[in-house]
């Protein structure tokens, strides 16, 4: 008899502590989706918001087909020295990154006021004629009385393939969160244009019954890096 309600005893605390494991594990799931959700909302307002401030709608920077937008990258700013000459253009950069001829272009205000499009062929180490620091590009076509050069790279940001994703030049679609949205054809889940700025729209959820919709609009602010 005692052998029994002692066994009795054991079933009833296994299934006590299957029955908390149960609930730990459905609180952490439900944790980790919150936090995923919260993350995903985080980078895609911070980083359209970023890319976006240093733009102009339909020439730096245009919305797709509901699910992405085209964007010149701005990675830095060169100020062209007082003594530079044609080429190679000597300039102050400052920057996010340095320049990278294999992937980088620049945008180039001369002094007629015309900004003109150049590829970065080179870039090296340069000095400007007072002796400070700078650096030497060379870019094809050249352009004559340069005072400023914005460097770029051009990409895409999607909302695609369950995540808020990233694709540089031509390469694949790189995932900058968690495959935690709701995306493709009839989903909620798409970027749009508005005016000068974007609305972002986020679909969290695996069933349509328990998405739940985030919406932004993300403005661009024209201030450079």
């Amino acid at each position: 008899m005692e052998a029994l309600t002692a066994m009795l005893l054991l079933v009833a605390v296994m299934a006590a502590a299957l029955r908390m494991l149960t609930t730990l594990r459905h609180a952490l799931r439900n944790v980790t989706a919150d936090a995923e959700m919260r993350e995903t909302r985080r980078i895609a307002r911070y980083t359209l918001a970023q890319e976006l401030r240093t733009g102009l709608a339909g020439i730096d920077w245009l919305a797709g087909a509901g699910d992405s937008v085209a964007v010149r990258a701005f990675r830095g700013t060169g100020v062209g020295c007082a003594s530079a000459s044609l080429s190679p253009w000597v300039v102050r950069y400052t920057g996010l990154r340095r320049p990278n001829p294999a992937k980088d272009s620049v945008l180039v205000l001369a002094a007629d006021g015309v900004w003109r499009v150049a590829e970065l062929v080179r870039a090296r180490p340069g000095a400007c004629g007072d002796g400070t620091g700078g650096e030497a590009w060379e870019l094809s076509p050249a352009v004559p009385e340069a005072v400023v050069g914005r460097v770029f790279e051009r990409g895409s940001y999607h909302v695609a393939a369950g995540a808020f994703r990233y694709r540089p030049g031509r390469g694949g679609r790189q995932p900058l969160t968690a495959q935690v949205l709701r995306t493709g054809a009839g989903a909620a889940s798409g970027v749009s244009g508005h005016g000068a700025g974007l609305d972002l729209r986020l679909a969290f959820g695996q069933a349509p019954g328990a998405t739940t919709i985030d919406s932004a609009r993300v403005w661009p602010r024209e201030t450079w890096p």
